[in-house]
């Protein structure tokens, strides 16, 4: 004997719902993504540093900081360029921009 089909109901008629799309390639870069990949790419081209980039992103831009201090968990990189202005880039505890000032 053959055995009795399963009661289903056709595929159209379990679509009641409209499904949310599945993001599955976003990339997150430690930061929040407070910033876009245009933005971030932009910024390093321009050396530029904006707030909510990662530590990576700053030195693909600046290169290596002439001086790093810690304090309290925080890091902050220190630049001098050539005319003895200096830029300081304080960075938070998930190593992402929080803060930059120039002397």
């Amino acid at each position: 004997m053959a055995s009795e089909p399963r009661d289903r109901a056709p595929r159209t008629a379990r679509q009641d719902k409209p499904q949310e799309p599945t993001i599955v390639g976003q990339q997150d870069d430690g930061c929040g993504n407070q910033i876009t990949g245009r933005e971030r790419r932009e910024a390093m081209i321009q050396k530029e540093v904006r707030s909510g980039m990662p530590r990576a992103d700053v030195e693909s831009a600046l290169g290596k900081p002439d001086r790093i201090s810690r304090r309290n968990g925080r890091t902050s990189y220190h630049y001098r360029d050539n005319a003895g202005n200096t830029r300081q880039i304080d960075f938070d505890e998930h190593n992402c921009v929080s803060a930059k000032s120039r002397k």
